[in-house]
């Protein structure tokens, strides 16, 4: 029996009129969610390098399912944006099942709110098993 093959975590964005297709891959949940948060980041900040610091902070979010999980996610880091102009940067997943995760996270602080990214939709969201770990799709309202 072979091992199954694991690659680094990676990400893909895809621009379409009034929203941005989010593509994520991992060998666990935990990466593809850190991953997904580390994107999510990178169309924050416009494609600018972040600077995490500051004091780790303690996030959980939970769903009825490992994709709807994935929108939660995004949308908690989203509202932490919009609500105290932070920007999560930096991810350690303590836990991630299919229902709840809990992370702890620093970021940078913005002077403005960073409003390109809106929500994370329903629209075609998807976490699906693939050969060495796990791959999502979120389309995000921008």
């Amino acid at each position: 029996m072979t091992e199954p093959r694991t690659s680094p975590p990676w990400h893909d964005l895809a621009d379409h009129i009034s929203e941005v297709r989010l593509r994520v891959g991992a060998a666990s949940l935990g990466e593809l969610l850190a991953e997904a948060g580390r994107a999510l980041a990178r169309l924050q900040l416009r494609g600018a390098a972040p600077r995490a610091g500051g004091e780790w902070r303690t996030i959980e979010v939970s769903a009825g399912d490992r994709a709807a999980l994935l929108a939660e996610w995004l949308n908690e880091l989203i509202f932490l944006a919009e609500t105290e102009r932070w920007v999560a940067a930096e991810f350690e997943v303590e836990s991630a099942g299919d229902r709840r995760m809990r992370a702890r996270a620093r970021g940078m602080r913005l002077e403005r709110v960073p409003g390109l990214v809106k929500a994370a939709t329903l629209h075609r969201l998807r976490v699906v098993d693939v050969p060495g770990g796990l791959e999502g799709d979120v389309v995000l309202d921008v």
